[in-house]
């Protein structure tokens, strides 16, 4: 009786360290850091406004004026560049970035 519960605490404790390898292995595939290649700006007509979520639950409207875009290209484990777009909503943050800059898609990708 007690070489089950010892064979089954094993198997339990295996599948939980499985489980928790898997896990990281997410999170390191998250971390894209490539080459800022396009930077675009396209002014709206009218601003309109945007309600933003954030991780701690509260809710933020702001009113934005434009879309700060830029191009991201990352190097792949294979040895090929795929461009990622990603929509900034903070315009000091937009300019503050040049083309050339690194840049870190990651959590732009997996909020």
């Amino acid at each position: 009786m007690w070489i089950k519960a010892v064979a089954g605490g094993l198997l339990v404790l295996a599948f939980i360290l499985f489980a928790v390898w898997q896990m990281g292995s997410g999170i390191s595939d998250a971390k894209m850091t490539g080459t800022v290649v396009a930077k675009d700006f396209k002014p709206m007509a009218e601003p309109e406004k945007q309600i933003t979520i954030h991780k701690g639950g509260d809710v933020r409207t702001d009113k934005v004026d434009a879309d700060y875009i830029i191009t991201v290209e990352v190097l792949q484990r294979d040895g090929t560049k795929k461009s990622y777009t990603v929509w900034l909503n903070d315009k000091a943050r937009y300019d503050a970035i040049k083309v050339g800059d690194n840049f870190d898609v990651g959590p732009y990708l997996v909020r």
